[in-house]
């Protein structure tokens, strides 16, 4: 398998890629290189999903992660240059004053600062509730014609990458949602081909996830699996300000296997096995009815489809500075390589 050094490369680059939601391009482009060159059929559907596929002779399986980011477009650009903006996703606007963007225009990249009224200037009443975007506004810098000649509303915005890493193996960046589920899939295809599966196994690195799980629902008509399993992120309740029942897992702790009923119990059996056979840690999550992931799409394409979930502990998602851990990527990719060879 890739080793740490040249994962954690993989990673930085997944990461600094622009992928906001319905303009993934950036990000879709380094994927396709990477994994054409291992020697996979690829394709990419209407909808921008890119689908990876090695071909077999047994059952049809599907791994799917999403490849888009949260993030913003430009909703207006005033007459003195400052830049206002709507929110792609699940955009926490008590992250956003004082952060870093990068507005990508038809031309260029501009980066800009996210503007409040100061916090000396706010009443009582102001600084106890989040802003609303109508609130915030984008600091590009510039003078207003030039603003105004360079943003067009529509523009897609991200947070600016900011990648760094701890010796106890946690990297802290944005877009770890679902750039990790990304490059567990991108371990699992690096090592696949060595172990000679059967399954005819279809890669999925979905599109437009954070608007409503769009690109899984049209990559899985295309591939019409018999079994999917999505490979995203989850909450880490290892932080003073989540217990343990509202987030039971934990960074480091391995990936996590979901149960319930939006799951098939055959599948979500066959990931535990997998588990235990290849000797990783790994947590066990409870779902009711909605997982929040691709799967929530997947499973009811076509005839329907057997679906599970596995999940790599995230701290702070949905900001710029998200918290995820490679041992963690690497135990799911072990755990999917043998749920693969025995499904």
């Amino acid at each position: 398998m890739i080793d740490r050094s040249q994962a954690l490369e993989l990673l930085q680059k997944l990461t600094n890629a622009f992928g906001v939601s319905g303009f993934e391009e950036e990000v879709r482009s380094f994927l396709e290189s990477f994994i054409a060159g291992l020697g996979f059929e690829v394709t990419v559907d209407r909808l921008g999903s890119l689908i990876a596929r090695l071909p077999g002779v047994d059952k049809k399986v599907m791994l799917v992660a999403h490849m888009d980011e949260i993030g913003m477009v430009v909703r207006h650009v005033d007459e003195r240059g400052f830049v206002y903006l709507t929110p792609v996703g699940g955009v926490n606007t008590r992250v956003l004053p004082g952060s870093r963007l990068l507005v990508k225009t038809e031309s260029r990249l501009l980066e800009g600062v996210v503007g409040e009224k100061p916090v000396h200037k706010m009443k009582e009443e102001e600084r106890r509730k989040a802003p609303e975007f109508e609130d915030l506004f984008l600091d590009l810098g510039l003078a207003a014609d030039r603003v105004k000649s360079l943003v067009k509303p529509g523009d897609p915005v991200s947070f600016k990458p900011s990648f760094s890493t701890t010796d106890d193996g946690f990297v802290v960046t944005k877009a770890l949602d679902d750039r990790l589920g990304c490059l567990t899939l991108l371990l699992v295809a690096s090592e696949v081909l060595k172990a000679n599966l059967k399954v005819d196994l279809h890669l999925v690195f979905s599109a437009r996830e954070e608007i409503g799980l769009e690109g899984a629902r049209t990559a899985a008509f295309v591939v019409k699996p018999e079994i999917a399993v999505a490979v995203d992120v989850t909450h880490a309740g290892d932080t003073p300000v989540l217990s343990e029942r509202e987030a039971p897992v934990k960074l480091g702790g391995g990936p996590v296997i979901s149960r319930g009923a939006a799951l098939d119990k055959t599948v979500s059996q066959a990931l535990i096995a997998a588990g235990n056979k290849a000797g990783v840690d790994y947590q066990l999550e409870g779902e009711g009815a909605r997982t929040g992931t691709d799967i929530d799409a997947v499973r009811l394409v076509g005839e329907g489809v057997k679906v599970g979930v596995v999940s790599l502990p995230l701290r702070y998602m949905h900001t710029p500075s998200e918290i995820g851990c490679m041992k963690d990527v690497e135990a799911a990719a072990k755990l999917l390589l043998c749920f693969l060879s025995e499904i």
